[in-house]
């Protein structure tokens, strides 16, 4: 058995970074053709809204694993990233990407006819405690802390990010398996346990991740 791969607050490599980004992303891929395939789920836009309309960028891991969309927008910046070099101006535009994805996620089941209707408040709201200001000056989030693509990462404040994004995919995977509607009970197994095998350790102690 290999050693289980983890960020903390005291140290993170772009290697690792960049492999839990597209996890990150390969998830909520994932989930959202797995809602639209669902027999459960009256709506069957998932992947075109919350992912393919939103995503624009290029992700390749340290093992060759490769993620990507390109929204064809003049006034989207593509990001293309790479295992070994990230810089904090592509990282602030994936980031706000993934935040954008999981609201908009989080509020289309909202509005699906699903026996739960409070998904954003549960796994979005409740659980995100940053803001991204993107290249375009638009901003996402909630808390005092927030990433732009000018200023240099702090990196406490990063890892507790990606931390939050984890446990709002967790969430929101434990909550689609126990929705009634819902008619899969596997959302979490396929898409969480199984795809996001790197821990994070956020500034408390609190591990999450596989």
């Amino acid at each position: 058995m290999g050693v289980q791969r983890k960020i903390r607050p005291t140290g993170m490599n772009q290697k690792e970074l960049v492999d839990l980004l597209y996890m990150i992303l390969y998830s909520i891929q994932g989930i959202c053709a797995k809602l639209d395939d669902d027999g459960g789920v009256p709506l069957t836009t998932y992947e075109a809204n919350c992912f393919t309309a939103i995503f624009n960028c290029a992700i390749t891991t340290s093992t060759g694993d490769f993620i990507s969309n390109q929204v064809s927008t003049k006034s989207r910046y593509f990001t293309n990233v790479a295992p070994y070099g990230i810089k904090d101006s592509a990282l602030v535009e994936i980031l706000y990407d993934i935040l954008d994805s999981l609201e908009t996620l989080t509020e289309q089941l909202d509005t699906d006819t699903l026996t739960g209707s409070n998904f954003e408040a549960l796994c979005y709201t409740a659980l995100i405690s940053h803001k991204v200001m993107n290249q375009r000056g638009n901003t996402l989030g909630v808390g005092s802390y927030t990433f732009n693509p000018n200023g240099v990462m702090n990196q406490r404040q990063l890892i507790d990010f990606l931390y939050e994004i984890l446990n709002c995919l967790e969430t929101l995977t434990e909550k689609l398996d126990l929705d009634g509607t819902v008619t899969d009970t596997n959302y979490e197994a396929l898409w969480y346990t199984a795809t996001c095998t790197i821990l994070v350790e956020n500034s408390k102690g609190s591990v999450l991740g596989n």
